[in-house]
């Protein structure tokens, strides 16, 4: 970690009536997303019985920089891997689970102002890296931009 992640000294921004948690220094956002979200990437290939060291977007996620962007959510693309993984040995099913937690958190969206993370997205192809219960959120509240932290290499 370069300074520390300063997650307690990220403001809160509002677009389209969305609260987000952002992080504005891109220093910050390389700290957060190569420790905190890299821990969650790492269990998710675990989760899917892949190891973490052979995963492509891993090796390279250290050499990324990072932004704080508005993105139109129209122009974020879905990774097919991820949106058609299924685990047949133990009833998982990607697509189920990210439904039923979307509605959970449009739920929590609306009733308490829950408030957000932006979306991970690459630059080069404003393909979805992480937060897609969070999109699928965003689109059934028929949001049309959200912030997003955007990696180029």
């Amino acid at each position: 970690m370069r300074q520390g992640i300063r997650l307690l000294n990220t403001p809160v921004r509002r677009l389209e009536g969305i609260a987000y948690w952002v992080i504005e220094d891109p220093d910050g956002i390389y700290d957060y997303i190569n420790t905190e979200i890299r821990k969650e990437w790492e269990g998710d290939a675990r989760f899917e019985r892949r190891d973490p060291n052979d995963d492509p977007w891993l090796k390279n996620l250290s050499k990324r920089k990072w932004s704080l962007e508005i993105v139109d959510i129209a122009r974020i693309k879905l990774n097919p891997e991820i949106m058609n993984y299924v685990d047949p040995e133990r009833g998982y099913v990607f697509t189920k689970s990210l439904e039923k937690r979307s509605k959970e958190l449009q739920e929590s969206i609306k009733m308490g102002g829950l408030v957000i993370w932006p979306l991970i997205v690459r630059e080069e192809d404003t393909r979805l890296a992480d937060g897609y219960c969070r999109y699928m959120t965003l689109r059934a509240m028929n949001v049309s931009k959200t912030y997003a932290y955007s990696g180029t290499l």
